[in-house]
């Protein structure tokens, strides 16, 4: 039976913390697996069968037999523009060749244009001013998105707060902003990731001018239709838009398109990591246009896929000063250990990674970015020992540069969620860089 990333992220909000020691069997499965091309691991010889079996399943890699082969060619190659291989270089240059090898791999550069931000409409909010913009992208598209100003005299540090993938695609920045009325199916989703906070407002009322904006094929920009296919109409049939159900039914067909999104972006020379991440950066420019905001305390944070776009805006661009990447940092060959499909539908360009591992483009914000990761104990999207190895990589960057201070991880006894607690000490770090 498939499971989608949908269902697996779903689960992960009632996963229970007695799964957290298998990991070290299924990194042990794959290892020995890799010793002979048709035999059963060593330590499996001396089970019975059906047990034998059962583990395999279970913890074997998605990729079954084709995974040592994956790993033995990776670690051949390995990742030529890491830091710790950068030679006589100085940390200057590995930066900028770094930053020009991800934008030579997102192959994504459109022509400026002006912002052109344009204003729907403001609401006054407890402590801060919503106001409902859109501006530029390129000359080619516009970007959705909210603007939240505080209340006071600026000018304020600023925030980039970027929304989660999660397999919901319904709503885009409304994930992160207080919305009224807020829609059943975003109030749910608030509960399970977010203990039903909205963080960009909780950041606005503590002083900072913050923009949400929807990501290319969320929210208001989302896939729609003229004339929708039949399996579409035949999903949605019958539903009130109001509910849960609805909501739910229109995030299964979006997800079931992403494949052929990826394909057909590429097929156009394209890569969706590519247009995310510019826009990202479009954001930034929004903000440095902006009176209220001082350009020189500018960060950045996110959950799960907001953490994967909090990594490339820290890494790409210099005018993040401090970033705080959640639920999405690992080093990327030990998610061959993963027994689930589990990023199939990511955004990403794999190009960038014949050259640089997903901790290598955090780390190349260093040591100007002071940079903040919160991984989740029971994350079932990635390896505890994934994640621990990309601390390690990004702190000893930071510390071969004088500036151990300027990296922090903490790891949370919690699924892949971004709570309460996650969030305060998130604003801490913040405010400690920004303030």
């Amino acid at each position: 039976m498939r499971i989608t990333r949908r269902e697996l992220c779903r689960a992960l909000g009632t996963v229970a913390a007695g799964i957290l020691p298998l990991r070290g069997l299924a990194t042990k499965n794959a290892a020995l697996a890799s010793s002979g091309p048709f035999g059963k691991p060593e330590f499996m010889m001396t089970l019975p069968d059906e047990e034998a079996e059962s583990l395999a399943a279970e913890h074997e890699s998605y990729l079954g037999s084709l995974a040592p082969v994956i790993r033995s060619i990776q670690q051949e190659h390995g990742f030529p523009l890491a830091y710790d291989r950068r030679g006589e270089i100085s940390a200057k240059e590995w930066s900028r060749r770094g930053r020009a090898s991800i934008s030579s791999g997102l192959a994504y550069l459109p022509a400026s244009v002006p912002l052109d931000v344009r204003l729907k409409h403001r609401v006054s909010r407890a402590g801060y001013e919503l106001h409902v913009i859109s501006f530029a992208g390129t000359s080619h598209y516009r970007i959705p998105a909210f603007l939240l100003i505080p209340e006071g005299k600026g000018p304020f540090p600023a925030v980039v707060a970027l929304h989660d993938h999660g397999g919901e695609y319904y709503f885009g920045k409304e994930k992160l902003v207080e919305i009224d009325p807020e829609h059943a199916a975003l109030t749910s989703f608030k509960k399970t990731y977010y203990d039903g906070r909205s963080y960009a407002s909780d950041l606005a009322r503590s002083g900072y001018v913050v923009v949400v904006a929807d990501c290319f094929y969320w929210g208001e920009r989302r896939l729609t239709y003229t004339y929708p296919p039949t399996n579409y109409r035949q999903a949605i049939a019958g539903l009130d838009a109001s509910s849960e159900r609805y909501v739910s039914a229109v995030d299964d067909f979006l997800e079931q398109r992403t494949a052929d999104l990826i394909t057909l972006l590429g097929y156009n020379g394209l890569n969706w990591l590519g247009i995310v991440s510019y826009d990202d950066m479009r954001a930034v420019d929004l903000l440095v246009s902006l009176p209220e905001v001082d350009s020189r305390r500018i960060g950045c944070i996110g959950l799960s896929g907001g953490g994967f776009r909090s990594t490339y805006l820290a890494g790409r661009d210099a005018r993040i000063r401090a970033g705080v990447i959640v639920a999405w940092m690992t080093t990327l060959p030990t998610t061959l250990d993963l027994a689930e499909k589990s990023h199939a539908d990511i955004f990403d360009s794999y190009v960038v990674h014949a050259g640089l591992d997903h901790p290598d483009v955090a780390s190349l914000g260093a040591p100007d970015c002071a940079l903040f990761v919160l991984n989740c104990g029971r994350d079932e999207l990635f390896t505890a020992e994934g994640m621990r190895l990309a601390v390690e990589r990004i702190r000893g960057v930071y510390q071969n540069l004088n500036h151990a201070d300027k990296f922090q991880a903490r790891v949370y006894d919690v699924p892949h969620l971004f709570n309460t607690q996650m969030q305060k000490d998130a604003f801490l770090w913040l405010d400690r860089w920004l303030k």
